[in-house]
């Protein structure tokens, strides 16, 4: 059997419904007869049966119950037969050509690249919200998104080069519970590239405390399993639980609006201040507490928001 250009993966939950438009969608890849679809299926027991397109190539395997993320991406990775795997949410919609540009982006790049980001456009209703919403979760990468080094390298929608992501070994599992930590151990070798052409529709939550909740969630296990990775001390804690609230919105707001110089964006950005500061406040005390925390979070929160909690489709 010949060997798949371009690797697909994604975890779904018991939203069943969530994930139809995504594999239509990759049914409609320019490339699609060259491609393979993996589905790691978390949802329980008793969930009905996907139903995926019949003209896509699609593995499913089931882990039913399982919260574990990171474990979840890794066993797609290893499965996986293409030299490029793709990460997608199930609550995200590719465009046609989506698959294919991401192939010629690490064709055009060169062999010392190592993941490609993709360009997101907002897959919720056209509102003031839904667009301040996108704009502080994905305005750096939005498109229309400039050629070249990215302004920042997203997490679970992602491109990478299989066999880097292979080489990290057992730890793999781990690392990609955050794609942060798996791009620092990749070290100096981790070179990303953007795709301005590879463009998805994201969907956002439906709620507000959803958001909040979740940027809240992300940011405090981010800041626990930074501990773990990363070995921090008592004093350098105490130092960033501190700093984090006062210092992170503002880096962060100062970033969105670096990375839309040049782009016709930053109009979205400015009018949607409420909600984007109130994001970045949200997480920044999540940050904070995860700092301080002796405990060891589990994922369960940032999962649950993924894969079941409500989403705002246009």
């Amino acid at each position: 059997m010949q060997k798949p250009l371009l690797s697909v993966l994604a975890v779904v939950g018991e939203e069943r419904s969530r994930s139809v438009p995504m594999l239509e969608a990759l049914a409609k890849q320019t490339i699609a007869g060259q491609m393979e679809v993996i589905l790691v299926d978390v949802a329980p027991e008793r969930a009905t049966d996907l139903a995926p397109p019949s003209s896509l190539e699609v593995k499913v395997l089931r882990h039913p119950g399982s919260w574990d993320w990171g474990g979840a991406r890794a066993v797609s990775v290893r499965i996986a037969r293409a030299p490029v795997v793709a990460f997608l949410e199930d609550h995200t919609i590719p465009e046609p050509g989506w698959a294919e540009e991401i192939v010629l982006e690490f064709e055009r790049a060169g062999p010392g690249t190592t993941a490609v980001c993709y360009a997101f456009i907002n897959g919720s209703p056209d509102t003031w919200f839904y667009r301040s919403v996108f704009m502080a979760e994905y305005g750096s990468l939005a498109h229309p998104l400039p050629e070249g080094k990215p302004p920042s390298a997203t997490a679970n929608n992602i491109a990478y080069r299989r066999d880097v992501l292979l080489r990290i070994g057992k730890r793999l599992d781990d690392l990609l519970e955050l794609d942060f930590f798996c791009q620092q151990v990749i070290g100096p070798e981790f070179r990303a590239v953007s795709a301005p052409r590879a463009i998805i529709a994201h969907q956002t939550n439906t709620h507000l405390k959803d958001l909040l909740s979740g940027h809240f969630g992300y940011a405090r296990l981010f800041a626990n399993r930074r501990l773990r990775h990363e070995s921090w001390g008592l004093p350098k804690r105490l130092a960033g639980a501190l700093s984090v609230p006062l210092l992170v919105p503002a880096l962060r707001l100062k970033r969105l609006f670096m990375s839309l110089r040049g782009r016709s964006l930053a109009g979205d950005a400015l009018l949607g201040l409420p909600v984007i500061l109130l994001l970045y406040l949200a997480g920044s005390l999540g940050e904070a507490v995860g700092l301080l925390s002796r405990r060891e979070f589990s994922a369960k929160d940032v999962v649950w928001l993924e894969l079941i909690a409500p989403r705002a489709a246009r």
